[in-house]
C-alpha cells in the first residue's frame, strides 16, 4: 500500500465537489504504478465521496498512472487537459465520467487554472 498514494487522493477527496455530484454514483478505481505501487478507488454517491483501499469490481472509470505523474497533475506541474491530451494515463471505462473530473474535484480544475494565468 502506498502511503503518498492514499494521501494524495485523500486531498482529491478533500477537494471534492459535492453540487457538481448531484444525482452521480459511481466508483473510480486508480492503479498507481512506479516506485510506489498502490490500489485505490473513490467512491462517489448521495452528495459524498470517500476513499477506499484495494480493487473494486466494475468500477465505473479505472485510471492507471504512476503515483509521480498523477502528483504532478494534483500539484498543477502538469495541467489536467494536457496529461489527458499527452496520455499521461491510461483511462478505462465511462469517459463523460472523465471529463467531469475537474468539476467534480476542484483540486484538478484548479491545476489546470494554474498553467492558464
Amino acid at each position: 500500500m502506498s502511503g503518498r498514494g492514499m494521501l494524495l487522493l485523500q486531498t482529491l477527496v478533500e477537494s471534492f465537489h459535492p453540487a457538481a455530484a448531484a444525482g452521480l454514483v459511481a466508483e473510480i478505481q486508480f492503479l498507481f504504478s512506479g516506485v510506489e505501487k498502490g490500489a485505490y478507488y473513490l467512491k462517489i454517491e448521495n452528495g459524498k465521496c470517500t476513499l477506499h483501499t484495494g480493487e473494486i469490481d466494475f468500477a465505473r472509470l479505472t485510471i492507471r498512472v504512476d503515483l509521480n505523474v498523477w502528483e504532478e497533475i494534483q500539484t498543477g506541474k502538469i495541467r489536467w487537459s494536457d496529461a489527458l491530451m499527452q496520455r499521461k494515463f491510461l483511462a478505462t471505462g465511462n469517459f463523460p465520467l472523465l471529463a467531469r473530473l475537474p468539476d467534480l474535484f476542484t483540486i484538478l480544475a484548479s491545476s489546470s487554472e494554474k498553467k492558464n494565468a
